[in-house]
């Protein structure tokens, strides 16, 4: 996608770049150990177990920078945790609550691509055509899809409660990653309910509200609040990682909307285009339409949520949104919100190290090119 100059501390984000990865490698390591165990643990109950396991860790393995365990790594780490040997198991509670989430996901937008391979309802889908006779394939693979789900939710709950701190320590780690966990619900309520408004009606509010809710909760603010708690964080400093991850969470997702549009269709694993095929009624065409003329939103509304569009209709879209200036405003503003996100941190409240991978970090989340 074609980049807008940014003021980054290109140094910076390529120190945090090298150290998410790092932390990637650590977490990868844990998670082959624990579906290793976990399909153990499945192969007493039935072989049918240790399919879904398979199943569940290819799906939650491929690709995928694991962004949020690690980010539960840098809130322990900021505020004086130490011992990442007894942290790691622990922060695989998110990557598997977003195995969950996104399985779920690809369900309700009917999605069959999910970093390059078959969803996991997708490969439900085949498993059924290969191993029985019977009638619609597509149903049994939605219904293993949110199953397979519940129990990845399972795991992620499991993985709290299982791991080395102390009781008090891991009640209010429960009660905080709940929280997300509802709040992401939540998210996603407005989000399919908005997909059911008239385009009119929806607003930049609306939009951001969801991407607060959804993207802000549990990608950023949230994995941070949790590795703080673990760590026995004071308020002051939850509520630093609070207000940055907010604010850094957005901008994700308004970037992420960005390439989903514009983005390299190969690195992405997903067709461009497909937000619109599915009718998201993302930042970029609510301001185009609004900023429209009639001929502008005539075109918008008769490509929203078209099954069979085409690439023709695709690049109109793409045309339109930058005529009217809703690329740029939207460029624009996951700028401005990764700016504030470095500016409230505090390196006298929260481990200047930490401090430097966060603000690299925001830094690269408006400029990664996947």
């Amino acid at each position: 996608m074609e980049l807008e100059n940014t003021e980054i501390d290109q140094d910076r984000m390529e120190n945090s770049v090298k150290k998410l990865k790092e932390w990637r490698d650590l977490i990868n390591k844990e998670l082959k150990r624990e579906f290793k165990e976990h399909k153990k643990r499945a192969k007493k109950i039935h072989s049918e177990g240790v399919t879904v396991i398979d199943y569940l860790e290819d799906y939650t393995m491929r690709g995928g920078k694991r962004v949020r365990p690690a980010l539960i790594i840098a809130g322990y780490l900021g505020t004086g945790g130490e011992d990442l040997d007894k942290l790691i198991p622990a922060s695989l509670s998110i990557e598997a609550l977003q195995s969950y989430l996104l399985i779920h996901d690809d369900i309700m937008d009917e999605d069959v691509l999910r970093r390059g391979d078959d969803t996991l309802h997708k490969m439900y889908e085949e498993y059924h055509k290969r191993e029985f006779n019977g009638e619609r394939p597509e149903k049994f693979g939605e219904n293993m899809g949110i199953i397979v789900g519940d129990i990845s939710n399972s795991f992620a709950v499991s993985q709290i409660i299982r791991s080395d701190f102390d009781d008090r320590t891991k009640i209010a780690v429960m009660d905080k990653f709940e929280e997300i966990h509802r709040h992401t619900g939540y998210g996603q309520v407005l989000d399919v309910t908005f997909n059911e408004k008239k385009l009119e009606d929806v607003t930049e509010k609306d939009v951001l509200t969801v991407h607060y809710l959804k993207t802000s909760q549990y990608t950023m603010a949230g994995p941070l609040e949790l590795g703080a708690i673990f760590a026995g964080a004071t308020e002051k400093q939850k509520e630093i990682f609070r207000t940055y991850g907010e604010k850094a969470g957005k901008a994700f997702q308004v970037y992420d909307d960005l390439l989903g549009l514009y983005g390299d269709e190969e690195k992405l694993g997903k067709p461009i285009g497909s937000d619109l095929e599915e009718g998201k009624k993302t930042l970029l065409v609510v301001k185009a339409f609004e900023r429209g003329n009639k001929e502008q939103k005539r075109i918008i509304k008769s490509s929203l949520g078209k099954k069979d569009i085409t690439e023709e209709e695709v690049m109109k879209i793409r045309e339109i949104v930058r005529e009217t200036g809703s690329y740029q405003y939207s460029r624009n503003l996951t700028t401005k919100l990764a700016n504030e996100a470095k500016e409230d941190l505090d390196e006298d409240v929260i481990d200047p190290e930490i401090v430097q991978f966060l603000r690299g970090l925001a830094d690269y989340i408006i400029t990664r090119e996947v």
